[in-house]
């Protein structure tokens, strides 16, 4: 009612207006109801998935267009989940406080009128002071920017340069200048802990021991120097995604399981995550295509546990952590696909993980088993996540154990998603089980028929002819 009748659009041009900032609150109310570690992951997980091949194709298009032959054409990713970024980069660069300022003034001045996304910015950046005016490149440019970052660490001098440089792909580029790019900076040390950020030139109050700084990179490329480090950090880049962008850094396999294990982001522990186990089924997929066996370090299952460790803080963030890169996503990544090679790797880690951490994904499951009915509550749902992840690890091993663990979980579950989880696992399996619970599962829900659906899915999926 707020930001779509009360205070509308102008024109259709400025649809985002109002419909980029329903998405935005309606994503921090979703937030703040649930995790909102895995409420970011996901809306990020589909900007990439639907919004960036638009801004990437012939149908590319600013926030704001400038025109259109048919107005359904306007009803976008861009102008809707883009356009929710671009409000969330506004609260990130000018900060929680001011935001909530900037929309009392917003409604104050224009309840009862139809303006537009300039008037929007206008009271953000008079509730706070900043100067938002190249910052409304991103209404007006399409395409999605590619953050480029490089780092290296002083000694002698105890500071790590960071030079950050941003470019849009050829198509998009040719009239297009610097985005203000809100990039969320913080650096982890040897032990794991948040090192404070101190930016050469500022003096040491203007620090104030803050551990995740936001650094505005309005040009082409600019360089950011962190002092009094006494050891090399290991950088999170773009904490909690910032801005929506195509980041390359170069980490490595070291760095990135540093990450995975210590990152105090969530986002960035997640994307640590999935970056470093693509990098080491895709590698381990090239050897199973030439014949070779696969290798798996021993410190990526070391990070994992620190994961189980650590499942009380947020069980759901734990859940989608351990869960690895899909088929299809790291199919993106190949130049020439093998897909029982790739399916073989995946499966080779996620056998790999459960051998090497039976125990511990068995008293993360038998810990979170439910005391009670089942609850519609986000608590709730997410022991039920972390616990059907650990259920899943487990029927890796193929043993009874991990059998009769399923088939308990199949035969007393009061819902749907612990039964079909115990569903998935067995279905995996050469076993009795299996067949038992196949036929459990139509017979008593033959009448359903979204739910026939689920169990005709689950065998098509199955890696078993």
């Amino acid at each position: 009612n707020w930001t779509g009748n009360r205070v509308t659009c102008r024109d259709w041009f400025q649809l985002s207006l109002k419909e980029g900032l329903t998405v935005f609150r309606d994503q921090e109310f979703g937030a703040d109801m649930h995790s909102r570690a895995v409420t970011r992951i996901r809306e990020v997980r589909s900007l990439r998935a639907m919004q960036f091949p638009e801004d990437a194709g012939p149908m590319a298009h600013p926030v704001r267009p400038d025109s259109y032959i048919e107005i359904n054409n306007f009803y976008t990713s861009t102008v809707y989940d883009k356009g929710a970024e671009v409000v969330r980069m506004v609260q990130t660069l000018i900060g929680k406080e001011a935001f909530r300022r900037g929309m009392d003034l917003y409604f104050a001045r224009h309840d009862g009128q139809a303006v537009t996304c300039d008037d929007f910015v206008a009271a953000m950046a008079d509730a706070s002071g900043a100067d938002l005016t190249q910052f409304k490149r991103w209404y007006d440019q399409a395409g999605t920017p590619h953050l480029w970052a490089s780092g290296s660490y002083d000694r002698a001098a105890r500071s790590y340069a960071l030079t950050l440089s941003q470019s849009l792909p050829a198509a998009a580029a040719a009239a297009s200048q610097p985005f203000h790019v809100p990039v969320a900076v913080g650096l982890n040390g040897p032990h794991g802990e948040d090192m404070p950020l101190l930016i050469a030139g500022e003096g040491s109050a203007a620090g104030s021991g803050r551990t995740t700084r936001i650094l505005s990179l309005t040009e082409s490329e600019q360089q950011f120097v962190f002092e009094d480090l006494a050891a090399p950090p290991v950088v999170s880049l773009l904490r909690d995604f910032s801005a929506p962008v195509i980041l390359d850094f170069s980490w490595s396999d070291e760095e990135l399981t540093h990450l995975l294990a210590h990152d105090s982001d969530p986002f960035n522990r997640w994307e640590a995550g999935q970056r470093l186990a693509s990098r080491l089924i895709l590698a381990a997929a090239d050897e199973l295509s030439l014949g070779r066996p696969s290798y798996w370090p021993q410190t990526f299952v070391e990070a994992t546990a620190r994961l189980l460790e650590h499942a009380d803080d947020d069980p759901a963030f734990t859940a989608e952590a351990l869960t690895l890169p899909g088929e299809a996503t790291l199919a993106e990544e190949m130049a020439m696909v093998d897909p029982g090679a790739l399916h073989d790797a995946r499966n080779g880690l996620r056998r790999f993980v459960a051998e090497q951490l039976g125990s511990a994904l068995l008293q993360c499951y038998e810990s979170r088993a439910a005391s009670g009915p089942y609850q519609a509550n986000a608590a709730a749902a997410g022991q039920r996540a972390l616990r059907n992840v650990c259920l899943g690890y487990l029927g890796e091993l193929g043993s009874s154990d991990s059998r009769g663990l399923a088939m308990r979980q199949f035969e007393s579950a009061d819902n749907m998603t612990d039964q079909f989880a115990a569903l998935a696992t067995l279905a995996q399996d050469d076993c009795e089980e299996r067949e038992r619970a196949l036929a459990s599962f139509y017979q008593r829900w033959q009448g359903e028929a979204l739910v026939v659906d689920k169990w005709l899915s689950v065998q098509a999926a199955s890696r078993l002819p």
